[in-house]
């Protein structure tokens, strides 16, 4: 049984990547400016995104592009806890199961949906991008979780929704799940050794932890 889970926070706790992708085309629309595509918003997930702040800074400038991500900071408040994670927390919780973020976000634009939804009381620890020197694909954010949970790699499950994601559990030594949303579901994880995917809270309590008990 894992001593330890550590959570993606956007599209794997809640659906931020839909969220961002509607508000990025709302404010291009705005302008009178052509829409982000699926295929090149996709390509951001889970890492820096230099490519589409590159291209939303040469298309709305740095001050209306800086509100696209206000905006969505404010609203990711209103957002749910993914069901499959949220039957995962209670199930850890209750059986005292550390648990952690590890987020290529800042701590500062997720906290206010972080206390909203209530993770001070699940969370133990929460590792965002002014904690390392590199994001995801890089393995710092997971060794740095593991590090201050104070347990192994080996002991301890990562679920992620996107490739870079998946990239730096695997790389930091992490057993992962990979659970995709609507805007990560068509990417190639073709070369990463997932233990699962796409699978529900449930499955994942049997599989992984309930099972290892017996």
């Amino acid at each position: 049984m894992y001593r330890a889970v550590i959570f993606d926070f956007d599209g794997t706790i809640i659906d931020t990547e839909k969220h961002l992708f509607e508000i990025i085309n709302k404010h291009l629309n705005h302008y009178g400016l052509e829409e982000v595509s699926l295929d090149f918003y996709r390509q951001s997930i889970g890492g820096l995104a230099s490519d589409l702040h590159q291209y939303l800074e040469g298309q709305l400038g740095q001050e209306r592009k800086e509100k696209i991500y206000q905006e969505h900071n404010e609203t990711s408040i209103h957002l749910p806890i993914v069901t499959h994670m949220k039957q995962l927390m209670d199930y850890c919780k209750v059986r005292h199961i550390p648990m952690a973020i590890a987020t290529s976000s800042f701590r500062n634009d997720i906290q206010p949906t972080f206390d909203q939804l209530g993770l001070d009381a699940y969370i133990d620890v929460v590792v965002g991008r002014e904690d390392v020197e590199e994001i995801k694909p890089s393995p710092e954010l997971y060794l740095t979780a593991v590090q201050r949970l104070n347990y192994n790699p080996v002991n301890c499950l990562a679920i992620e929704d996107s490739v870079n994601g998946a990239t730096a559990a695997v790389n930091a030594g992490l057993d992962v799940i990979v659970n995709t949303n609507d805007m990560t579901e068509k990417q190639d994880f073709s070369n990463i050794v997932y233990l699962d995917k796409d699978i529900s809270g449930t499955a994942i309590i049997e599989k992984y932890f309930e099972k290892s008990r017996g």
